[in-house]
């Protein structure tokens, strides 16, 4: 890790080589956002299904993907007694993080919550532990070693509207320092301190046939541009979109579940725009005239490539489950990026069990691209939820 050159700055210095397009820096103007670490997957479940699970079955760990399922943890259809609809739960993540390129990088969270009939809260954290950075300045002048480190606290409440409706709400403080307070090509990088919110939906289709039918999406990190820096130059938050259908069947007079999900993700932030040597736009639009919320609505008209360019920007995901007596569950995904935005595509597969009131979450990564800097990449995640 202590080899490990710059890497806190490139994102920093990516962000405003983008303002300067002339220069083929980011030729497929893959989309930029700040805080990155607040889009990864920490879940175990969801990331053996291909990353995919706002519309999954509701379980412990639905407090960091969609709390809004909380509250259908426990039901009147499927609970004997009403007195099993107040529920305390607490999930645990870790995940070593790009562990082909580099060592000593990790993703952490912890969510606590409690599950009523009709209402549900709690409180989380991520945090994203990039290790030890040598920081290099101008001229590739060592400066210092740095600890680099990115964390959010989060809150959030969630409401049965209905039977089979639900929404949930949050609010987030975010804690960004890649490189403290450092002097590169004229950018002195500083901590950065936000705010953002969340908005969460679900709908529960379970019902007493044999197959039925979930759906979800999630409106997350809507808040104000940032800057790392002294530069003029603001970056938007990643606030992400998320789309996605679960489709369930129950096999056989065992309660075996099986059960296909598909999500569909956009980051809403601006396309790059395309500058001449003088900087100035002659293709999309001007990212500094639009701000950190009117992104979400502005967002899908920036690409100079117009809407089939919008359309590249989204990611899908693939996920199957199969679960056996609500026991063991085995799950197996695919993620894919189109070719032209980034082209990350991969595997991946995992197993879950519960025991009384515990649950163990295990997913693995495989990439089908040699170099793909993600293989191997495992996720391992630990809840507990108790009624009271």
């Amino acid at each position: 890790m202590k080899n490990l050159k710059m890497i806190a700055l490139l994102f920093l210095v990516s962000l405003q080589s983008i303002a300067q397009a002339y220069t083929p820096v980011n030729e497929n103007r893959i989309l930029v956002g700040a805080f990155p670490f607040q889009n990864f997957t920490y879940d175990a479940r969801s990331a053996a299904l291909g990353e995919a699970g706002i519309a999954i079955s509701p379980d412990a760990n639905s407090a960091l993907i969609n709390p809004a399922k909380l509250v259908f943890l426990y039901n009147k259809e499927t609970t004997d007694s009403i007195e099993k609809a107040k529920n305390l739960g607490l999930s645990l993540h870790y995940t070593p993080y790009y562990r082909n390129l580099i060592r000593g990088m990790n993703l952490y969270a912890l969510n606590l919550f409690q599950a009523k009939e009709r209402t549900a809260y709690g409180f989380g954290t991520k945090y994203f532990d990039a290790g030890s950075v040598a920081i290099y300045g101008d001229n590739r002048a060592f400066i210092k070693n740095f600890k680099s480190k990115e964390f959010s606290l989060n809150g959030f409440y969630s409401l049965k509207l209905s039977d089979k409706k639900s929404l949930s709400f949050g609010l987030k403080y975010i804690y960004s320092n890649l490189s403290a307070r450092s002097t590169t090509r004229n950018i002195t990088t500083k901590p950065v301190n936000a705010i953002a919110g969340d908005l969460y939906f679900y709908h529960d289709g379970r019902n007493t046939k044999k197959r039925w039918l979930n759906y979800g999406a999630s409106l997350t990190n809507i808040g104000g541009k940032v800057s790392y820096g002294d530069y003029k130059r603001r970056t938007f938050q990643p606030t992400l979109l998320k789309l996605g259908v679960a489709q369930n069947f129950i096999l056989g007079k065992k309660q075996n579940i099986l059960m296909f999900t598909i999500d569909g993700n956009k980051l809403l932030v601006p396309t790059p725009s395309v500058r001449n040597i003088q900087n100035e736009v002659i293709a999309g639009r001007n990212e500094v005239n639009i701000t950190g919320i009117g992104t979400i609505f502005q967002s899908w008209g920036t690409a100079p490539d117009g809407l089939r360019e919008t359309m590249r920007e989204i990611t899908y995901s693939f996920g199957t489950e199969f679960q056996f007596r609500e026991f063991l569950y085995a799950r197996a995904g695919y993620y894919t990026q189109n070719k032209q935005k980034g082209d990350i595509k991969y595997f991946t597969l995992g197993l879950g069990g519960k025991f009384k009131n515990f649950g163990l979450d295990l997913s693995f990564l495989i990439s089908n691209e040699q170099g793909q800097v993600l293989a191997n990449t495992f996720r391992v995640s630990l809840n507990h939820l108790v009624s009271k």
